[in-house]
């Protein structure tokens, strides 16, 4: 069986996401897994980027690159030219988002994260949300097979895009081991808080870029009112991830509650090797998103020993799996309430901590990647 896996994603090194985090993580698992010949295809003009590829290179992956920009290669892909002229012959092409692709013999296959530009296209810029509604609906016809990285997910897809269930399977991602290591180890704690200038008061963490959809307004008009309670809460809140856009109102809310000012702090982008020690220092992690596909940082959390707020939205009860307690997310007196029972009721804390580290166990990128294989395997046996 030969795979070939897009791999610009694995040379960028700059405004990483979601996406990037999962197609790094698997990638490396399928390589060790064995199980296909794997071929990594890449475009891009910066030759230092080839030392970064090179760790794939040494686990038996051979490689098909360009020296073209990954738009170049797109725009020559809306053009209809054929890809198999770039790819060499494979059996399955792997897609690791929806994106248009031009002509080919090899079967694809498609990892769908979230349709949130179909239901909340006013979280995405308005560019973005025609191309990925083009991309969908053209793989729903061409693409042989799908991986969903939650049941919600898989149903949406199904539903708005008519793509048969016999040509889907859930995917769940895994957790970095890193994770539940950081649970046990307070010296990387106090060292990745020293380095990140964290006090020494307990947190409530945020994590995702600075974007609408993670609904980081609400959150701080709850934490702001809890501030400005007759008992506000002994933890602070530390906001880590990347700005994106939307953000003005922040700055407002901040003023409307002048005792949450000295009590907030924003990390701005964090090192992937420090999130792991900071999770697991939090009090609790609050997540507020209005959508998410799948919601990373929840299963994260939980690996870190970390207790879980999050949303009754979309993916994010199924990934929580009774283990988080939930919230409306455009309430935030219920937030704020949230808040600071967890704050006050170790309790609590403990009670979701021991139920979210359980439910995380099972989750690892060794297992998705295992499932992955299996679903190309599950690809060659349908009809084009």
């Amino acid at each position: 069986m030969r795979v070939l896996l897009e791999a610009h994603r694995l040379a960028r090194t700059q405004n990483l996401g979601g996406i990037d985090s999962y197609w790094r993580q698997l990638i490396p698992r399928l390589l060790k897994a064995k199980g296909a010949d794997y071929t990594l295809l890449t475009a891009f003009l910066n030759p230092r980027h080839l030392a970064t590829l090179e760790s794939y290179r040494r686990h038996g992956t051979s490689m098909r690159h360009w020296w073209m920009t990954p738009e170049w290669l797109n725009a020559l892909n809306r053009c209809g030219l054929s890809m198999d002229g770039f790819m060499g012959e494979q059996d399955i092409l792997h897609l690791p988002e929806a994106r248009r692709v031009g002509r080919t013999q090899a079967r694809v296959v498609v990892t769908a994260h979230d349709l949130m530009f179909l239901h909340r296209p006013q979280f995405l810029k308005a560019e973005w949300v025609e191309q990925l509604h083009q991309a969908t609906h053209e793989l729903a016809q061409r693409a042989t097979f799908w991986i969903c990285v939650s049941d919600f997910t898989r149903d949406e897809l199904v539903r708005h895009y008519g793509v048969p269930r016999g040509r889907t399977r859930t995917i769940y991602h895994g957790v970095d081991a890193s994770f539940r290591a950081a649970s046990q180890n307070e010296g990387a704690i106090q060292t990745t808080r020293s380095k990140l200038k964290v006090s020494d008061a307990p947190y409530f963490l945020f994590v995702g870029s600075v974007e609408p959809k993670k609904n980081l307004p609400t959150l701080l008009e709850a934490y702001g009112a809890a501030c400005h309670s007759a008992h506000p809460p002994e933890a602070n809140l530390v906001i880590a991830g990347r700005a994106g856009w939307g953000v003005q109102e922040i700055d407002g809310i901040v003023a409307r509650f002048p005792k949450m000012r000295d009590r907030l702090r924003f990390l701005g982008f964090v090192d992937p090797s420090d999130l792991a020690p900071l999770l697991a220092g939090a009090r609790a992690m609050v997540l507020p998103s209005r959508y998410e596909g799948f919601g990373m940082p929840v299963l994260e959390s939980m690996a870190a020993g970390t207790p879980v707020l999050t949303t009754t939205c979309a993916s994010l009860p199924e990934i929580a799996g009774g283990a988080a307690k939930l919230f409306d997310p455009d309430d935030s007196d219920a937030l704020r309430e949230l808040l600071l029972k967890t704050d006050g009721d170790k309790k609590l804390r403990d009670e979701l901590r021991d139920r979210g580290f359980k439910r995380a166990q099972p989750y690892t990128w060794e297992l998705c990647a295992e499932q992955t294989l299996a679903a190309y395997g599950e690809c060659l046996q349908l009809d084009r």
